[in-house]
């Protein structure tokens, strides 16, 4: 056996290229008789390849906003209409409206077609008429109403309806004659509820905006209303309640002396905007060795602008993307942020990230949870490969993580690469594998570097020893 050494330092001639291209000083020729082999002896480099990059095209996010303009003013709902008859002086129940008696709990019920009143008190009678038209809201309406013996459910009937709360109207009269000593104040309280069992309170959106207050200089049949308070809503209840709080004590005789004189609720259509324009925007990570903290941190930064957030589970290492939605939005208003889809253009960023789909729709404060845990070891082997011509060929089954994929010659060895950053990578060939070549001339050997994603890389240090072994044929 003939024995041809080569002791390769890849700074030389090529530190910047993707491969290593030996230039034998004299041909290695190879005769009927005999037979070649190449033998890897030892590798040795600096892990000094960032796990983001451009170059592994996994530094990009593409955020896709679709403008929203709300251009609707929520409209009333037409409970009025649908349970009086406002043709007739004084306006009287359609002959289709229903009224019915719980005086086990003390509720009348009117029923229309489309909606259902519910009103609570503890004077209910069977057959005696207690309420009065307050989505009518004339100045003589006077109902009936403390926080502590009263409420309004609203019930929707017609289960297509599909728009919800958004805003509402109502007034409180002084009926009594009495002059006020401290200012008394009121608040509407509203929930919603899908079954009339469970409420859920229904924030007022700006503060105090529902606060109604009569002084010592109100006096008797002064009527005081807040008109549109906006709400923070965006579900469509079956019910709707409405109660008062106020500044009285259960005992005060003067509890009673203030009644509700008007009730308007105007409601938002599933979908209260138009689509405007399309932005996309590519949010660039910056080349780098990153840690699950640092990628999720610096992820967090590039979305934050866009009222999205990004956390890391601690339990399971699977991302969570909000779009965080503070709804404080009244018409008319643009939001440059209506929707956001969140796109991850290769597998090498969708490995990272742990998301599977390359395009990803978010919905308004909800957590978006990634399929499985992230994944920052973007070169778990570096592989090598050379344009000698194997006699028994290798096979592989590697997975494209970009568009810089490329086809792998003849795999000579991979190496483990998942070491700390900054580390030295050293293999040596205890195993003795050499593979024999069909070639019969030698004038250059050119290795090339992949990871295994089939990406080549351009690993600026390497030092190699191997060696072409020449046999006789026996």
């Amino acid at each position: 056996m003939i024995q041809y050494n080569f002791y390769i330092d890849k700074n030389k001639d090529n530190k910047y290229n993707n491969y290593i291209d030996v230039k034998l000083d004299h041909p290695i020729i190879c005769y009927d008789d005999e037979y070649l082999k190449i033998k890897i002896l030892d590798i040795q480099y600096l892990n000094n390849l960032y796990n983001v990059s451009s170059k592994l095209q996994n530094n990009i996010i593409k955020i896709n906003r679709t403008t929203f303009i709300y251009d609707q003013q929520p409209s009333l709902m037409d409970i009025l209409e649908d349970i009086y008859d406002t043709t007739q002086t004084p306006v009287i129940y359609n002959s289709s409206t229903v009224l019915s008696y719980d005086t086990d709990n003390d509720i009348q019920f009117i029923t229309g077609t489309n909606f259902k009143i519910h009103y609570k008190d503890f004077q209910i009678i069977d057959g005696v008429d207690s309420f009065d038209n307050i989505f009518y809201g004339t100045t003589p309406i006077e109902l009936k109403f403390n926080e502590f013996d009263n409420y309004i459910i609203v019930e929707k009937l017609d289960n297509t309806n599909t728009d919800y709360l958004r805003q509402v109207s109502y007034g409180i009269k002084k009926t009594t004659a009495n002059s006020l000593t401290d200012d008394e104040t009121f608040r509407i309280i509203v929930k919603g509820s899908h079954d009339n069992i469970t409420y859920y309170n229904i924030p007022i959106m700006v503060t105090d905006s529902e606060l109604i207050t009569f002084t010592s200089q109100n006096i008797q049949d002064a009527i005081i209303d807040r008109v549109r308070i906006n709400l923070i809503n965006r579900i469509n209840y079956k019910y709707y309640k409405f109660s008062l709080n106020s500044s009285f004590e259960q005992l005060d005789p003067l509890i009673n002396g203030f009644k509700l004189n008007s009730l308007k609720l105007f409601s938002w259509t599933q979908q209260p905007y138009t689509i405007g324009s399309n932005t996309t925007t590519d949010l660039i990570i910056p080349d780098g060795f990153y840690k699950s903290t640092t990628y999720i941190s610096k992820i967090k930064e590039l979305l934050t602008p866009y009222n999205v957030d990004i956390t890391l589970n601690s339990l399971n290492n699977k991302v969570n993307i909000t779009h965080n939605l503070v709804d404080t939005i009244t018409y008319p208003f643009t939001d440059p942020n209506g929707l956001i889809i969140l796109q991850f253009t290769t597998l090498n960023i969708r490995n990272n990230i742990g998301i599977y789909n390359e395009f990803n729709t978010l919905i308004y404060n909800n957590a978006f949870v990634g399929d499985t845990n992230i994944d920052l070891v973007n070169f778990k082997k570096i592989i090598l490969t050379t344009n000698l011509d194997f006699t028994n060929k290798t096979h592989n089954d590697l997975i494209g993580g970009n568009n810089a994929e490329t086809g792998v010659g003849n795999i000579l060895l991979w190496i483990d690469n998942d070491e700390a950053p900054f580390t030295c990578i050293k293999y040596k060939n205890y195993e003795d594998s050499s593979y024999r070549i069909e070639n019969k001339t030698i004038n250059n050997i050119l290795f090339t570097i992949y990871n295994e994603k089939t990406q080549k890389i351009d690993l600026d240090n390497m030092l190699i020893h191997f060696e072409i072994q020449k046999f006789r044929l026996k």
